[in-house]
């Protein structure tokens, strides 16, 4: 049996809150599709991420801005479903690439 390790773990749990977030208000017939509006219902998102960047990455320590996955988070790009949300695979690309522009998880 493969036992990922807890930064593993931690990726996989932030990219599936990112795209669960995203695919909750995906929807452009149900959901704002105004990038303004959709920011105010995905800051807690980026926050949440931003929490866990702090307290695992060795540049974190001194503090990740609330909004480090907003952009991402509220786009309006659609998928080819037509929903306005990223797979899972793309968020942990995207959070990868963070991780280590904040020196990699800490040891």
């Amino acid at each position: 049996m493969n036992k990922k390790s807890p930064k593993a773990e931690l990726i996989d749990f932030m990219a599936n809150a990112c795209y669960y977030a995203q695919e909750h208000i995906g929807d452009p017939d149900a959901w704002p599709n105004d990038e303004f509006e959709r920011e105010q219902l995905l800051q807690c998102v980026s926050y949440q991420m931003a929490c866990f960047l702090s307290q695992n990455t060795v540049k974190g320590k001194n503090g990740v801005d609330y909004d480090v996955v907003l952009r991402p988070l509220v786009s309006i790009k659609t998928n080819k479903d037509g929903i306005m949300v990223k797979n899972k695979k793309e968020w942990k690309n995207i959070l990868n690439k963070i991780v280590v522009e904040l020196g990699g998880w800490k040891s």
